[in-house]
C-alpha cells in the first residue's frame, strides 16, 4: 500500500494517464491526448518507487519520434536532451509534499496552538492585520509564497504583541481534491515554528473538508522543504512542466 492517501495517488495517475509508449523499471513514456499546451510535457518522479513518468502531448510525441528520440531504452537523460532539442524548456522542478497515511490520524486529533487561528477576510481587523503583514513582507517572499486573504482558507500566526507575523493560505487545485498551499513568515519572526504550525493547521482544515493539503516548493529551496518535513509531511515526488514563457512554443 502506498504511504499516501488514495486521493493523492489517483490524482497523479489521472494527470499522467494516456497511451503507454514504452516503459522500463526506471522510466515510463506516455502519450496523453488530454494534456493542455502549458503541460504538453509533464514529468513526475515519484519518491516511493524512484520511477519517472514522462507524459507527452501527441504533437510532442510525434516530433520526438520523427527525430528517433522517443525511447525509454535510451534513458531519462537522453529523453530530456531530445525535449530540449525540440525547443521545450522545462521549468525548475517542484517538490510535492503530502500528509502520509501514518500521520493523518494524529494530525487530525491536534488542536491549533493559541497563537494560530483562521483569518476572516470580512473582518476589518483581520484585513488590516493582513495589509500590514503584506507591507512588511519582501516582494520576493510575496511572490514565492502566493498567500491571499481571499483564498479558500487562510490562517495566521500572531506574536506576543498581537502582530500577524506568518500567514498561510490554500485553494483547491483545479477540480481535484488537492488544496494547494503557500506560507510566508516575516524575516524577523522566523525560527519560531510559525510556518510549521500553520502548515499543520491548514492540513487539518483541508482534511475536515475532505481535501488533501499539497505543499509545493522548488527543489532548490531547502528551507521550505525543511518546513514541510518539520510539519510531518512527506515527499511524494518532483513535478516539472514547461516554463510559462515556453507554453506557446511549437
Amino acid at each position: 500500500m502506498t504511504r499516501f492517501a488514495e486521493a493523492v495517488t489517483e490524482y497523479w495517475r489521472a494527470a499522467l494517464a494516456g497511451e503507454e509508449h514504452e516503459q522500463n523499471s526506471e522510466l515510463s513514456i506516455v502519450v496523453a491526448d488530454a494534456l493542455d499546451a502549458d503541460e504538453r510535457v509533464t514529468v513526475l518522479r515519484t519518491e516511493e518507487d524512484a520511477h519517472t513518468t514522462v507524459a507527452l502531448s501527441p504533437a510532442v510525441a510525434r516530433r520526438l519520434a520523427a527525430a528517433g528520440a522517443l525511447s525509454a531504452a535510451s534513458g531519462e537523460g537522453a529523453l530530456r536532451a531530445a525535449i530540449a532539442s525540440a525547443g521545450i524548456a522545462l521549468h525548475g522542478a517542484d517538490s510535492l509534499f503530502y500528509v502520509p497515511r501514518e500521520s493523518s490520524r494524529a494530525l487530525r486529533a491536534e488542536r491549533d496552538p493559541g497563537h494560530v487561528r483562521r483569518l476572516d477576510p470580512e473582518a476589518a481587523a483581520d484585513a488590516e492585520s493582513f495589509a500590514e503583514f503584506e507591507a512588511a513582507a519582501s516582494p520576493e517572499d510575496l511572490d514565492a509564497g502566493q498567500v491571499d486573504l481571499d483564498d479558500w482558507a487562510v490562517y495566521g500566526a500572531f506574536d506576543e504583541n498581537g502582530k500577524l507575523v506568518s500567514v498561510a493560505s490554500a485553494y483547491p487545485w483545479g477540480e481535484s481534491v488537492l488544496a494547494d498551499f503557500g506560507v510566508i513568515t516575516l524575516e524577523d519572526a522566523r525560527g519560531a515554528g510559525h510556518a510549521r504550525a500553520l502548515t499543520r493547521a491548514l492540513a487539518r482544515c483541508a482534511a475536515a473538508e475532505g481535501l488533501e493539503l499539497q505543499y509545493r516548493c522548488q527543489t532548490d529551496n531547502p528551507a521550505s522543504a525543511a518546513v514541510a518535513a518539520s510539519a510531518g509531511l512527506a515527499l511524494f515526488g518532483r513535478w516539472e512542466i514547461p516554463t510559462p514563457d515556453d507554453a506557446d512554443a511549437a
